[in-house]
């Protein structure tokens, strides 16, 4: 940087000071929207970078599968354990681990506490490229005595003790510390506490064996690091030809085989680590935990630089006034021989240094807003602010401050020094449109964010209260571990029913508005009365579920716990909905009634009232209610006069039956609030980020129309002289600003809504006011509009005329 430059720079910064209140608030508008911007694009680092610690992650992949001999078949990333010796015999040069997630019980100090431990293949250090701070991880792996700790799970067992070769009892096992950990980051889809190998005592043989050979069963993840030399298709080639070959192929029926139209029973799939965090084919099923949509990250990031384009542009529109207040000054330069390179380096100088104190102000900002980002995100971005990263956001800053300058440079190099010196010098008819079609950009980006975030947070709010089909405030869901038939379950289910203020008890293996995590419910297939094959989805419950959940059959007879049991073999007493009544091909549920479903050995015994099983956004599907074997979920239906204890009451109930864990339960309509949690986040984000463009577009025309009455005085002055009233004159400035808001509502609402629409596509039904989001966004930004001009507005009514033509 020379001498000419640095001088700039100087001269630049006491320009600023000169006008402090002005800078101050150029400054804090760039900076609200660099905050903005750091931490949206932070966000977006922070998803695109999971499981970056993994080394050379391109060549690490999850084996997945796909079951398409099941009604609406999705991927699932736990897979049969047997796919691991598969690629272990491929011939290919590689590295396999296991992924195998256990519950088991841990003795602290006398206490049983449930504890998460993960059994892995001593591989799994070498593929995930896990490094021990203390200890030895191969022996922990190798050992079957062997356990590694992440640090926190350390602290919180042992606390600041040490750690590395202490021995801890796990479901009656002793097992030593043999390495410790480093916390797993946050954006990694491969988190643990606690690590075992395979081999290790907490499994007698025979369970290990049978586990890592099943063909049939779901226990975990495969990992597979590939050498460099392996392409993907070759090894998913080996793994697809031993699923043709596995015992799936020996239980299809020939229905079965003709309703999958010669797709193969099961198909097999890889999926990179890389892309695993972003892996929509897999969301929501077993074990999958976090997972992104790679469009909505872009969104937000995309949000972010728009924030920021906003606040650039409204820092434009006021260095452009003070250029245009400046032209005397520019032109006494020009008269002492400045050269026009001389101008521009000035006004740029003077952007860059505004631009950086606003940089540095923005991620002071985003710092102290860091919590609130990352509850409203969900996501623990605590450790963004790296060196590197804040030097990145200053270097952003310098360069924002360079293009910010272009405009206002180009402006000072364009002053006409006669024109300026005769007092007629001023803004040309072209900028004066420019700076109208900026500060219209940034309402109708205000206008189409509102109206989004309104119609998103409207039909969330409706969804989550769309009535179900039978009341869920009296009811309480409590979530076992074991099959509700287990003795201690059922001794359990037993003590709470006889709790005071329990109404009844039912068990369940899900209930409604609870996604079960695995991604595919319970389903069969069955023929239709015309021979042809409908897909039906199972409910299994127990034989008191309706009477609990308040409901009765439309026709027939609901289950009767003295009547219907569990069959073998025979026929099963089942109960079906309207939807299904109407895919099997029935005409009415007399019809229906006592006939049996073909392809099956179930008998309809009644017709179920309609429920709300899932989402809105999912279509009501035929179900069949068949009496459940395996339930896992019991729903207590409390009296109107039940005590206020009574959760605690459960809860002690449960500390008798399971001390070793704690009990999950909340009130059933809360399944509904959470699967409405991801669009309750996306309308809060919105509405922050609207309120910040609002901000910016009121402050940026707030601005200009001080700059139009200014410009327009002495017309404002004739006008009054020919007998313009108040009215008048109010109308003639407002009429500029309606005009304004009108050109943005054309360019903002129509994608607004379009926006809007696919976003409420999926939704079986939709809320009455997502409609009127884009008018009342509208009425909202008229409202801002008026809000910010009506200082100027009155000023311009109470211009005196003769001081006005004395100026």
């Amino acid at each position: 940087m020379n001498a000419m430059n640095l001088c700039d720079f100087r001269v630049g910064w006491r320009l600023l000071l000169r006008q402090p209140l002005h800078s101050a608030v150029e400054i804090l508008g760039l900076a609200t929207g660099f905050a903005v911007c750091f931490l949206l694009l932070g966000f977006v680092h922070y998803s695109f970078s999971y499981d970056s610690d993994v080394p050379d992650r391109e060549r690490v992949f999850v084996i997945k599968h796909r079951l398409n001999f099941i009604p609406q078949p999705q991927w699932m990333e736990y897979t049969p354990f047997a796919l691991r010796g598969v690629a272990l015999q491929s011939g290919l040069p590689l590295q396999v681990s296991a992924w195998w997630p256990r519950k088991a019980t841990l003795q602290l100090r006398g206490r049983p506490l449930e504890f998460d431990v993960t059994a892995v293949d001593p591989a799994f250090q070498d593929i995930a490229g896990l490094h021990a701070v203390e200890g030895d991880l191969r022996q922990a792996l190798t050992r079957p005595d062997g356990l590694a700790l992440t640090r926190q799970t350390a602290l919180r067992l042992f606390g600041e003790a040490a750690a590395l070769g202490r021995t801890v009892e796990i479901d009656r096992q002793p097992l030593q510390v043999r390495a410790v950990l480093a916390d797993r980051p946050s954006n990694s889809t491969v988190q643990f506490t606690a690590l075992v190998g395979t081999g290790s005592a907490l499994w007698p043989e025979r369970e290990r064996l049978d586990a890592l050979s099943n063909w049939m069963g779901i226990g975990g993840r495969i990992y597979v690091k590939t050498g460099a030399t392996v392409t993907p298709r070759a090894l998913q080639t080996a793994l697809q030809d031993a699923v043709d070959r596995a015992p799936w192929q020996n239980l299809s029926a020939p229905e079965m085989k003709l309703a999958l139209g010669g797709r193969k029973m099961v198909d097999i799939g890889l999926g990179p680590l890389a892309d695993a965090y972003f892996d929509r084919s897999v969301a929501n099923t077993m074990g999958t935990g976090q997972r992104g949509d790679r469009a909505m990250v872009l969104a937000i990031g995309a949000a972010g630089l728009l924030v920021l384009l906003l606040a650039v542009v409204n820092y434009v529109n006021l260095a452009t006034v003070r250029t245009l207040r400046r032209q005397r000054e520019i032109v006494v330069r020009r008269v002492l021989g400045a050269t026009t390179s001389q101008l521009l380096r000035q006004f740029m100088a003077e952007a860059v240094l505004l631009s950086l104190a606003a940089a540095a102000l923005g991620l002071l900002m985003a710092w102290l807003l860091l919590p609130l980002a990352s509850e409203l995100l969900e996501r623990q971005l605590a450790g963004m602010f790296t060196p590197e990263a804040t030097a990145a956001g200053l270097l952003f800053g310098v360069l924002v401050g360079a293009a910010a300058g272009l405009y206002p440079g180009w402006l000072a190099r364009g002053v006409d020094v006669r024109e300026t010196l005769a007092h007629r010098g001023g803004e040309t008819a072209g900028g004066a449109w420019t700076r109208r079609l900026l500060t219209a950009a940034q309402f109708a980006a205000a206008m189409a964010m509102a109206s989004v975030a309104l119609a998103i947070l409207w039909q969330t709010r409706f969804a989550a209260a769309a009535p179900p089909g039978f009341d869920p405030a009296p009811l309480l869901v409590v979530e076992l571990h074991e099959s509700a038939t287990e003795p201690v379950a059922a001794a359990f289910r037993d003590a709470v029913a006889r709790l005071p203020g329990v109404e009844g008890v039912a068990d369940s293996r899900e209930v409604p508005g609870r996604d079960n995590g695995t991604g595919t419910r319970g389903s069969e297939s069955a023929r239709r009365v015309d021979g042809s094959e409908v897909a039906l989805s199972v409910q299994m419950v127990g034989p008191d579920f309706f009477r609990v959940y308040g409901l009765r059959a439309l026709a027939g007879r609901g289950f009767d716990p003295a009547v219907d049991r569990l069959a073998e073999d025979g026929e099963q007493n089942v109960m079906i909905n309207m939807a299904a009544l109407r895919a099997l091909g029935w005409q009415s549920a007399q019809q229906a009634l006592g006939q049996r479903i073909d392809g099956t050995r179930q008998r309809v015994i009644g017709i179920a009232p309609d429920l709300r099983w899932e989402t809105l956004r999912d279509p009501a599907r035929p179900i069949v209610y068949d009496l459940a074997r395996d339930s896992r979920l019991l729903t207590v239906r409390m009296r109107a006069d039940a005590p206020a204890s009574l959760q605690r009451d459960i809860a002690a109930a449960w500390s008798r039956y399971y001390p070793d864990r704690e009990p999950l339960m909340q009130a059933a309509a809360g399944y509904y609030r959470r699967a409405y949690a991801d669009d309750v986040r996306l309308a809060r984000l919105l509405a922050c980020a609207t309120v910040v463009v609002f901000a910016l577009a009121a402050f940026g025309i707030h601005v200009l129309a001080a700059h139009s009455v200014q410009r327009r005085e002495r017309e404002i002055v004739l006008r009054k002289l020919h007998g313009a009233g108040r009215r008048a004159i109010g109308a003639l400035v407002g009429r500029e600003f309606l005009l304004l808001t009108a050109a943005a509502a054309v360019a903002g609402l129509p994608p607004a809504w379009l926006a809007i629409q696919r976003y409420l596509a999926p939704f079986a039904e939709r809320s009455a006011l997502g409609g009127w989001a884009p008018v009342v966004a509208l009425a909202l930004t008229s409202l801002v509009v008026a809000a910010a001009t009506a200082r100027h507005t009155l000023a311009a009514m109470r211009i005196a005329p003769a001081r006005a033509l004395r100026d």
